[in-house]
């Protein structure tokens, strides 16, 4: 009997000792240890008009399990609309400084400007609306590499920051005249006029107000001044042409007294065969400059 006791408590030991086939050892079998790519604060614009100073940035850091001892390098990437990726540049270990938290971090800059050179497009391959693609690649000496296609939703977010690619749209913002045409579509909800306020365009130091009359009259010294196109109070439009030869232009809302009821849409036309372009649309506006948006 103490023989048979024997045998199968060493058949227990020998059973309990080997590992079960569950999922976590299976995960724990099979775990790589990866690195990731965090980016900190990313800011900036792309305008058609400027650029040489519209600057995308982020501050980099980069995470591995030896604490950024095992980065190679980063690769950095542009595409204009998903096609045609040039590699722009390339950072080492040396163009990272150490950050507050004792890892690896690199202010990284992308001028619009250097993204279409490093793309060999001209300004006619472009224009407002297009996007320009950052992708970044994280390569360790242990030859794995990282990149957006690698990176899950949990670090995409708000805490690990690291998606690896950026999409800067190119937006339209006039830093000069652009010579067209502008339509400016004006609508009075209430059905009598825009009570004294009115759309200034000034092209080179020179005002042209832009708005439907007031009904009532009580705005008669404003009245002859207006550029509209007859029709009724509550809707109405004019066409203002900005010739190649201006310079300045700038957009601003002046108040009425019944703002509330005013909406318009200033459509812009380069006059030689371009599409119409919505250059801004409002309703209930603010006084003071408007930012337009016009591709030329």
């Amino acid at each position: 009997m103490k023989k048979i006791i024997t045998l199968f408590s060493l058949l227990l030991i020998t059973v309990s000792c080997q590992e079960p086939e569950t999922t976590i050892n299976d995960v724990l079998d099979n775990y790589v240890t990866g690195a990731v790519l965090r980016g900190w604060n990313p800011a900036g614009d792309y305008n058609y008009f400027a650029p040489s100073t519209s600057v995308f940035t982020v501050e980099l850091e980069e995470h591995d399990e030896q604490n950024g001892a095992l980065m190679q390098d980063v690769q950095v990437f542009v595409a204009l609309n998903g096609q045609g990726e040039v590699l722009l540049r390339t950072l080492t270990p040396s163009d990272f400084t150490t950050g507050p938290t004792g890892l690896p971090r690199h202010n990284l800059t992308v001028s619009l400007g250097d993204a279409i050179s490093a793309l060999g497009l001209s300004s006619s391959q472009y224009s407002g609306g297009d996007t320009i693609n950052i992708r970044l690649q994280l390569n360790l000496t242990n030859g794995i590499s990282y990149t957006n296609t690698d990176a899950a939703s949990s670090l995409t977010g708000s805490y690990f920051k690291s998606p690896y690619i950026y999409n800067m749209v190119i937006k339209c913002i006039p830093t000069g005249a652009v010579a067209g045409n502008y339509t400016v579509n004006m609508i009075d909800s209430y059905g009598d006029g825009w009570n004294g306020g009115y759309v200034s365009v000034t092209v080179d130091g020179v005002e042209s107000k832009i708005g439907i009359p007031d009904y009532w009259g009580d705005f008669p010294e404003l009245e002859p001044e207006l550029l509209w196109t007859p029709g009724s109070y509550s809707s109405s439009s004019y066409t203002l042409n900005i010739p190649s030869s201006a310079t300045t232009m700038s957009f601003a809302w002046v108040k009425g007294a019944w703002d509330s009821e005013v909406s318009y849409t200033i459509i812009f036309n380069n006059g030689v065969g371009g599409p119409d372009q919505t250059a801004i649309s409002e309703s209930y506006p603010d006084a003071g400059v408007k930012v337009l948006s016009v591709c030329p």
